[in-house]
């Protein structure tokens, strides 16, 4: 399951991110756009280590490794 998405859009929606229609303007708080960077560049390192770590403590099976 893809949980990036749903944490992005969390993320805006913590930071008071305002969405525009076609033709509307829309000006962008200060807390917006901190969720937006952080969104970009946190967020996904965070989850990147998440899976690291997930990753590192998963091991093969000897009946899979071993020559044949």
């Amino acid at each position: 399951m893809a949980a990036g998405p749903y944490l992005y859009s969390a993320a805006l929606a913590l930071g008071g991110y305002a969405a525009a229609r076609a033709g509307e303007d829309v000006t962008q708080t200060g807390g917006a756009h901190t969720a937006i960077l952080l969104g970009f560049t946190l967020l996904p390192a965070l989850l990147m280590a998440a899976a690291l770590a997930v990753r590192s403590r998963y091991r093969l099976d000897t009946r899979f490794t071993a020559p044949r």
